[in-house]
C-alpha cells in the first residue's frame, strides 16, 4: 500500500451522461485529484436483469478516468440489490424488530443470511472479477458500502440458532451461560431459541424489549458475524480472481457506529477506509472525527483511507453546512491522525434521489465554483506538504482501550445516561487530547507494553485473561487507569460471582460496595487529597468504594459517600493502578489526566481552547501538527495559529510548552 498522500473523489457515472464523464476527468486532474471511486451502486446497471452483465459502460467509465491520470477503486455494488431481484426473492429483504420488512427503495435492503442475495452477490462480484481483476488501471476493491443493520427474519432466527450451535456445542451449556433458570427459560431444542427482540409489547408494558441479556449479547455478536461473514464471501472471490496489488478494502463508519466487531471486521481487509462526516455530530466538536480516525487506525495499527470525506452542506431534515476552512481543517486532520487517501464525497451533487442536499465538489448545475477551487488549494498544499508525511505516523504514549463486547452489553442494559458506551470514551478522549497527548484506540487484546499509560474508560465487561493482561502490563511498569462499572459482566453478559471491579478488584485494591444513580445532570463534588490539587464533579453515576489496599487521592465533598474515596490509586509491582469512581465530564477529566500522566512524565501540552496538537514522527525526527478549529487566532507556545488554520513544527520543544 502506497504512504505517499492522494486525494480523490467518489463520482457515480451511471448517474451522468456519457459526454459528461471526460469534462468530470479533466476537472479532477486539474484540481489536483489522483483517484476516484466508482461503481458502488451500481447493480441496476452492471446486472439489468438476471445473469445479463453489461460492464462496457464502467470498463469506458474506468479508460475515461485513467487516461487523466487518476488510479481507480471499484466499489462492489452489493448494497443497492435491483428491484428485479428483490421481485425474484422478496424473502432478501430485510425484516425489523417490529416483524415488518423493510421495503425496496433504500439501500442496503437485504438480509445477508439469505441464500438467494448471497448466489446473487457471488454471480455479480464474480462477473466484476473476471472483468477487472487483472486491469491495472484498478488499484483496489471496496466491499459493499457501510454495512450495517440488524434483521429479525426467519432466516436470521435459522441462522442463529445454528451459530448457538457451533458455538456452545450444547443446549446445556447455553442454559447454564445465560442462565436460563431465571423465569423459566430453559431450553431443550435448538428450536426454542428465539431472537432477543421481536414485535414490540403495549406501550403500558414495563418490560418491553427485555430480552435475556446473555441471548441479546450473542444476537449482536451473531450479527456481526453475519455481516462479516457476507464480506468473506466477497474477499474470498477477489481474492482468488484478482491481482494481488489490487487491495481490499471497504468503508467503515468511525468510532461512533456501534453494531459490528471492527476489529474483527478489519481483521479480512488489506486496508481500513472510514467515511468522515463531522457535522453528522450536532456539537461539532472536533474530538469526534478526531477519535474516529485513531479508532480507525487503531485497527489495523496502520495508515487508513478515507473513503468518503464531508466537503459540503449535508443533511436530511436538517442541513448543516460547513464554516468557509472547514474542508482544508479536516482533510488535514485526517492526515495527521493517518489518512493517506482522502476521497471527498462526492464529486457533484446528485440531482434525483434521497441524497440531493448531499453536496458535492461540484453543485448540481455542474459547474466549477468556490468548493471546487477551495480544493484546488488543498490539493496544492497536500502536494507541497506530502515528504513531510511520507513515512509518518502517530507518536502515541497513550492507549484508549476500546471493547465491542462491553459497548453491545451497555447497549443492552444502559443503567445510566451518563454511562454511554460513546459519550464514556470520547470524554477520556477528548480529556487526553486537550493535553496535546497522541493516543491509540486499541483493542484489550493489543500488545499494551509500548504505552506509559493504558486508559480503559468503559471495560463493563470483562474476563480472567484480559485482567490478567491488565495486571502484567501495570505490574511491569505501566500506568492503569479504570473507570466505574469495570469487570460488571463477564463474557456472557452474567454477573461474576466475585467483588466488583470483577478480576480487577484484588490488582485494584478495592471494592465498590454501594453506587449512586441519579439524573444525568445530578452532580456530586470531589476534591483531591494528598499531593493532588484539584476538584472537580460526578455526574449521574458514582460508586462507594471500600479501600482494600489502595488509598483515596480524590475524596467526595458531599452526597451519598461524602467523605470517602472518589478516586483510589494503588502500587502494583513497578507501576500503579487508579480506579475513577464515577462518570465525569471533560474538564473533570482533564484535571485528573493532567495529574496522573504529569506525575508519570508524559510530555503535556496544554493547549488552548479549539485546538488541536497530534503528535507525528516520521524518518527525520518528531514533528507536531496544529490544527485551531476556533474561529479567533490562537497561540500555542510562541506558535500562532490562524482561524481554522494549521501548523506543522518540528516537536513539543518547538513551541516551548509551558510547565504543568
Amino acid at each position: 500500500m502506497t504512504t505517499q498522500l492522494r486525494l480523490g473523489a467518489a463520482y457515480y457515472p451511471e448517474q451522468w451522461p456519457r459526454e459528461r464523464w471526460r469534462v468530470d476527468a479533466e476537472l479532477m486532474a486539474q484540481a489536483g485529484l489522483g483517484m476516484v471511486r466508482l461503481g458502488e451502486f451500481a447493480w441496476s446497471r452492471l446486472e439489468p436483469r438476471p445473469g445479463e452483465f453489461e460492464l462496457a459502460w464502467l470498463d469506458e467509465a474506468v479508460g475515461v478516468f485513467a487516461s487523466e491520470g487518476l488510479e481507480v477503486i471499484l466499489g462492489t455494488p452489493t448494497a443497492a440489490p435491483p428491484a428485479w431481484l428483490v421481485a425474484c426473492h422478496p424473502e432478501i429483504l430485510p425484516v425489523r424488530a417490529d416483524g415488518r420488512a423493510q421495503p425496496f427503495g433504500q439501500r442496503r435492503h437485504y438480509c445477508p443470511n439469505r441464500p438467494a442475495f448471497r448466489e446473487a452477490t457471488e454471480r455479480i462480484v464474480g462477473a466484476l472479477a473476471e472483468r477487472f481483476g487483472a486491469d491495472e488501471r484498478v488499484i483496489a476493491w471496496q466491499i459493499d458500502n457501510e454495512l450495517g443493520g440488524r434483521c429479525y427474519c426467519d432466516g436470521c432466527r435459522d441462522a442463529f440458532q445454528r451459530w448457538l450451535l457451533e458455538r456452545y456445542e450444547s443446549l446445556d451449556v447455553v442454559n447454564e451461560v445465560w442462565g436460563t433458570a431465571f423465569w423459566s427459560q430453559e431450553y431443550d431444542d435448538w428450536n426454542q431459541i428465539p431472537l432477543p427482540e421481536g414485535r414490540p409489547v403495549p406501550p403500558e408494558g414495563f418490560l418491553r424489549n427485555s430480552p435475556n441479556p446473555g441471548l441479546a449479547l450473542d444476537f449482536r455478536r451473531f450479527t456481526s458475524d453475519s455481516l462479516i461473514g457476507f464480506l468473506r464471501l466477497q474477499t474470498t472471490i477477489l481474492r482468488e480472481r484478482c491481482a494481488a496489488r489490487q487491495l481490499i478494502t471497504h468503508n467503515l463508519m468511525g468510532f461512533r457506529f456501534g453494531e459490528i466487531d471492527y476489529h474483527a471486521l478489519a481483521a479480512e481487509l488489506d486496508v481500513v477506509s472510514w467515511d468522515n462526516y463531522p457535522l453528522l455530530d450536532a456539537s461539532r466538536r472536533w474530538s469526534t472525527p478526531a477519535l474516529s480516525a485513531d479508532a480507525m487506525r487503531g485497527l489495523k495499527d496502520a495508515p487508513v483511507w478515507v473513503l468518503e470525506q464531508q466537503v459540503g452542506p449535508l443533511g436530511w431534515e436538517l442541513l448543516r453546512t460547513p464554516r468557509r476552512g472547514d474542508m482544508r481543517l479536516y482533510t488535514w486532520q485526517a492526515i495527521a491522525h493517518g489518512a493517506r487517501t482522502v476521497c471527498y464525497f462526492r464529486w457533484r451533487t446528485a440531482r434525483f434521489g434521497t441524497e440531493q442536499h448531499w453536496h458535492g465538489i461540484l453543485d448540481a448545475n455542474g459547474r466549477a465554483g468556490r468548493r471546487y477551487e477551495d480544493l484546488r488549494a488543498v490539493a496544492a498544499e497536500v502536494s507541497s506538504l506530502r515528504e513531510a508525511f511520507d513515512g509518518a505516523e502517530t507518536r502515541a504514549e497513550v492507549a484508549l482501550l476500546h471493547d465491542y463486547d462491553s459497548r453491545f452489553a451497555l447497549e443492552i442494559q444502559p443503567t445510566n445516561a451518563s454511562l454511554g458506551y460513546e459519550e464514556t470514551v470520547q470524554r477520556h478522549y477528548e480529556a487526553l487530547r486537550r493535553l496535546g497527548l497522541g493516543v491509540d484506540v486499541v483493542s484489550t487484546r493489543a500488545d499494551l507494553s509500548r504505552y506509559r499509560a493504558v486508559v480503559a474508560p468503559s471495560l463493563y465487561v470483562l474476563d480472567e485473561a484480559t485482567a490478567a493482561a491488565l495486571a502484567a502490563y501495570a505490574e511491569g511498569g505501566g500506568l492503569l487507569v479504570l473507570a466505574p462499572r469495570a469487570g460488571v459482566k463477564d463474557r456472557s453478559n452474567a454477573v461474576p460471582e466475585r467483588p466488583l471491579p470483577a478480576w480487577l478488584d484484588r490488582l485494584a485494591g478495592l471494592e465498590v460496595v454501594d453506587y449512586a444513580s441519579v439524573s444525568a445532570d445530578g452532580a456530586t463534588r470531589i476534591a483531591g487529597a494528598g499531593r493532588f490539587d484539584f476538584e472537580g464533579e460526578l455526574h449521574g453515576w458514582y460508586e462507594e468504594l471500600e479501600l482494600c489496599g489502595a488509598s483515596a487521592v480524590a475524596t467526595y465533598v458531599d452526597g451519598t459517600f461524602a467523605g470517602t474515596a472518589a478516586v483510589a490509586e494503588r502500587a502494583a509491582g513497578d507501576g500503579r493502578v487508579v480506579y475513577l469512581a464515577g462518570s465525569a465530564g471533560v474538564p473533570t477529566l482533564v484535571a485528573l489526566h493532567r495529574l496522573l500522566l504529569g506525575e508519570a512524565g508524559l510530555p503535556l501540552l496544554p493547549l488552548p481552547e479549539g485546538v488541536e496538537a497530534v503528535p507525528l514522527r516520521n524518518g527525520r525526527g518528531d514533528m507536531l501538527f496544529l490544527l485551531n478549529h476556533d474561529e479567533e487566532e490562537r497561540t500555542v507556545g510562541t506558535v500562532t495559529v490562524e482561524p481554522l488554520g494549521i501548523a506543522l513544527v518540528a516537536g513539543v520543544a518547538a513551541v516551548e510548552a509551558a510547565p504543568v
